[in-house]
C-alpha cells in the first residue's frame, strides 16, 4: 500500500502506518527545497524503520522546537476515571479534542462486579480508616439516583401525559398524527425520549465525583506532553495512576516526542505546576459566601463596546486604520451606531450562523455560582478563560425542580446532601484532594469566567435551546439580561436566544429524529 492516497495532485492524504511518519514528514516542510514531499519519503524515509525517531530526536536536541510535536497526534481512550480527574484532563483547551460519555443521555443504573460505577477507595486515595464509610456512601447515593430517577418519570407522566402533550416541529409549527406522515407511534417514541432525557437532567444532580466516566481523546503530541505533566502535578493518587499508564501508551506512538516529559525539561514543568497550585504571596481573607448566582464583574462602557465591534468590522472591510476608523465611528450618533450594528446582525439568518471576529474585540467576566453538573458543560466551550476552585459541599447545593415537588426523594435528597458535606469535612482533615470525590453534581462550584462577545453569543444561542440542560438555559439567559443591562446597544447580537422555557424540551428534537429515522428507512 502507498504512503499517500494519490501521487499526481497538489492535494493527497498521508496515509503512511505510523503516526510519528506522518508528522515528522509534515515538519519536513519548513526545511527543505523538495518540491513535493512525496518524493522526500522515497529519498528519506522509505525503509528506514526509526528515521522518524531520531529526526524527532535531532530537532529537540539541536533547535528546541517544540511545535513540531503538533504534526504527530493520536487517537486514545482512557476509561473507568472520575469525574475529579475527567475535569482535570479536559482543562486543555488547544491541541485535543475530548468526547466525554454523557450524565444527560446514560443512565447509571448499571454495576459492574456488583458495584456501582464509583472509583474505588483506595484508587482515589481515601485514608483506610475512611474507605468503609465511602463506598457505603457510594452505594447509597447510586441506589438514591435510581428511586429518584423512578420518582422523577413518574411525575413527569402523571403531570405531563402523552394525551395531552403538545407536539411541535423544531420551526415551531404544531403537528398532529397523520400530519406529513407521522404516526402516533413516532410521536409516542419521541414523548418517551424526552421523558427519559429530562429524568437523566433532574437525576444526574446526585451523581457523585467519583463517578467514572469514559473518555475518547484525539489529540497531537506537544498537547499530549502537557496533559502528562498536568497529571503528574495535580498530587491525585488516580492522576498519578493515569500518567503512568498513558505515558505507557503514548510510547508505542510518538516514543522520542512524549519522552521529553521525563527530562530535566518536563520535570521542571511539572514541578512549577505543583508550586503554582498552592503559592498564596500574602495571606488575604474574603468572605466566602456567595449571592447572586451571575454576577458579572468587568464590563466596558455601552459606547465603547459598539464602537470596539464597528471599528473593527470596517478595518477588515475597508482601507481606513483603526485608529482613524474608531475616531469616525465614534463622533457618530448612538442611535445611528446601533442601526449599523443591526443591519448587521439583520443577516444572521439562524444560530449557526455566528457572529464575525468583529465581536472578539469586547470582554466580559463574570463570577458564576452554579453546580458542578453544569460547570462541566461550560468547559467545554474552549475559549472561555475558566478558573474554579477545588471540589467543596461547603457553599451550598442546587435542588432539581421536579425533585423539590417530590415531598419524600426530596427529604432523601437533603439527607444524603448532608450526609456528603460530613464525609467530606471527615476525609478533608487528612487530604484535601481526596476529599473532592465525595462531592455531588448539585454542590454548588463557584467559577470566573471571561468571554469575548462572539463567544457569548455562540454559548447562550446554544446553551439556551430546548434541547439544553435547564440549569444551562436558565444561566444563558441570566448572562444575556446582566451584559444588556450594561450595554443595551448589542441586543441585536442575541437574536436567536431562546426564551421559551419548556419542561421536555428535547421533544421537537426527538420528534426531528423519529421523522429522521423513518425518512432513512423510506430511502
Amino acid at each position: 500500500m502507498d504512503s499517500f492516497s494519490n501521487r499526481d495532485k497538489d492535494v493527497f492524504l498521508i496515509t503512511c502506518e505510523k503516526m510519528i511518519d506522518r508528522g515528522a514528514l509534515m515538519s519536513r516542510y519548513s526545511r527543505t527545497r523538495e518540491l513535493d514531499i512525496r518524493k522526500l519519503w522515497d529519498k528519506e524515509f522509505e525503509g528506514v524503520p526509526d528515521r522518524a525517531e531520531k529526526f524527532y530526536e535531532r530537532v529537540f536536541l539541536e533547535y528546541g522546537d517544540e511545535s513540531v510535536a503538533e504534526l504527530a497526534t493520536a487517537q486514545v481512550g482512557i476509561q473507568n476515571v472520575s469525574n475529579v480527574l475527567s475535569k482535570i484532563i479536559e482543562e486543555s483547551r488547544i491541541g485535543l479534542s475530548y468526547l466525554e460519555k454523557s450524565s444527560r443521555y446514560v443512565s447509571y443504573r448499571d454495576k459492574k462486579d456488583g458495584k456501582y460505577l464509583y472509583l474505588e477507595a483506595d484508587s482515589a486515595g481515601i485514608p483506610q480508616k475512611f474507605q468503609k464509610r465511602y463506598e457505603e456512601f457510594n452505594e447509597s447515593i447510586f441506589e438514591l439516583y435510581e428511586r429518584v430517577a423512578d420518582g422523577v418519570a413518574s411525575y413527569i407522566r402523571e403531570n405531563n401525559p402523552f394525551e395531552n402533550t403538545r407536539f411541535y416541529l423544531p420551526g415551531g409549527k404544531e403537528i398532529n398524527p397523520g400530519d406529513g406522515g407521522i404516526t402516533e407511534e413516532m410521536m409516542r417514541k419521541a414523548y418517551d425520549s424526552s421523558v427519559r432525557s429530562r429524568t437523566l437532567d433532574e437525576a444526574r444532580f446526585l451523581l457523585p465525583a467519583s463517578t467514572l466516566t469514559n473518555i475518547g481523546i484525539s489529540g497531537n503530541a506537544r498537547a499530549f506532553s502537557h496533559l502528562l505533566e498536568r497529571l503528574k502535578s495535580s498530587q491525585l493518587k488516580e492522576a498519578d495512576k493515569l500518567y503512568k499508564d498513558l505515558l505507557s501508551e503514548l510510547k508505542l506512538v510518538f516514543p522520542k516526542l512524549i519522552d521529553n516529559v521525563e527530562k530535566p525539561h518536563g520535570i521542571e514543568g511539572i514541578e512549577y505546576l505543583k508550586k503554582i497550585s498552592t503559592v498564596l504571596p500574602e495571606p488575604i481573607s474574603a468572605d466566602s459566601s456567595f449571592g447572586e448566582e451571575v454576577r458579572l464583574i468587568f464590563h466596558e462602557g455601552d459606547e465603547k463596546v459598539i464602537n470596539n465591534v464597528l471599528s473593527a468590522h470596517y478595518f477588515e472591510r475597508t482601507d481606513g486604520e483603526f485608529a482613524a476608523l474608531y475616531s469616525a465611528i465614534s463622533s457618530l450618533d448612538i442611535s445611528k451606531k446601533r442601526e449599523m450594528l443591526n443591519r448587521i446582525m439583520s443577516l444572521r439568518g439562524n444560530r449557526r450562523q455566528k457572529p464575525d471576529r468583529s465581536f472578539e474585540h469586547v470582554r466580559y467576566t463574570f463570577e458564576i455560582n452554579t453546580n458542578f453538573g453544569a460547570f462541566r458543560d461550560f468547559q467545554r466551550h474552549r475559549t472561555l478563560t475558566v478558573q474554579r476552585k477545588k471540589l467543596t459541599p461547603n457553599f451550598g447545593y442546587d435542588i432539581p425542580p421536579i425533585v423539590s415537588n417530590i415531598r419524600e426523594l426530596l427529604k432523601e435528597y437533603m439527607n444524603v446532601m448532608e450526609e456528603s458535606r460530613k464525609l467530606f469535612n471527615d476525609i478533608y482533615s487528612e487530604d484535601r484532594n481526596a476529599a473532592q470525590y465525595v462531592v455531588l453534581f448539585a454542590h454548588k462550584h463557584p467559577i470566573i469566567v471571561t468571554v469575548n462577545l462572539r463567544e457569548l453569543v455562540y454559548l447562550t444561542d446554544l446553551r439556551s435551546t430546548p434541547q439544553a440542560h435547564f440549569d444551562l438555559r436558565r444561566l444563558s439567559r441570566v448572562m444575556v439580561d446582566r451584559v444588556l443591562e450594561v450595554n443595551p446597544s448589542i441586543t441585536p447580537a442575541f437574536k436567536f436566544l431562546n426564551t421559551k422555557e419548556e419542561e421536555l424540551g428535547r421533544l421537537s428534537a426527538e420528534l426531528r429524529k423519529e421523522i429522521k429515522i423513518k425518512n432513512e428507512q423510506k430511502g
